[in-house]
């Protein structure tokens, strides 16, 4: 939970799975609807000023494991992107798995702001809720709204919610795919990487 802040509510996620005879689409009972939040560790080890819920997450590309246990798939092969799902929520990553994708919400509070950081990732982004200032480390700036779409490309960024009190109860709410990216390369070839500690060295 964020430092000083309200507890979010949990996030309701739904999911669904096939029929192993039919092969219809019904909904998974395998997981809880409810996710809670928990502090998003930017930067580490540091008191967090958001929240994040892990909607859900893969570890493959394509995503593997899909079929329902029937005599043609064994229960040890059968819904295996769900059991690799369970087995995160105790130990939850914002990230996506070094070969897979990560369904992420994300949850500021009113007046705070996510640091600046950048992760080695394909970032699709939709704003749910809120007003929010997206800065880069170029210092260029983009005031984006409910229904915008981001696509960021490795690239270093900070958040800063600028939600009115009357919107939302001042609380900015944005959804991430997270995805794996080869390493961004530069002049000379000088590689960037992950780093959620730039706001630690921001002069």
């Amino acid at each position: 939970m964020s430092a000083g802040q309200r507890q979010p509510e949990p996030l309701r996620r739904i999911i669904t799975t096939h029929d192993p005879t039919s092969g219809r689409a019904i909904f998974s009972d395998a997981v809880g609807e409810q996710v809670s939040f928990t502090g998003f560790p930017v930067p580490p080890g540091k008191p967090t000023t958001s929240d994040y819920a892990l909607a859900y997450n893969t570890t493959t590309f394509p995503v593997q494991g899909l079929s329902p246990p029937t005599s043609a798939t064994q229960e040890s092969k059968a819904n295996l992107d769900i059991k690799h799902y369970h087995s995160q929520l105790s130990d939850p990553s914002p990230l996506n798995p070094p070969n897979g994708t990560s369904c992420t919400i994300v949850e500021v509070p009113p007046g705070s702001a996510v640091p600046m950081h950048r992760t080695a990732t394909l970032d699709y982004g939709v704003v749910m809720d809120g007003t929010t200032e997206l800065v880069l480390d170029s210092g260029e700036k983009k005031l984006m709204t409910k229904g915008d779409v981001f696509v960021q490309r490795g690239t270093a960024h900070a958040w800063r919610n600028l939600t009115s009190k009357h919107d939302n109860s001042g609380i900015l709410r944005v959804f991430f795919v997270f995805q794996p990216i080869e390493q961004v390369r530069l002049e000379g070839g000088k590689v960037i990487g992950q780093d959620l500690n730039l706001s630690l060295h921001e002069t």
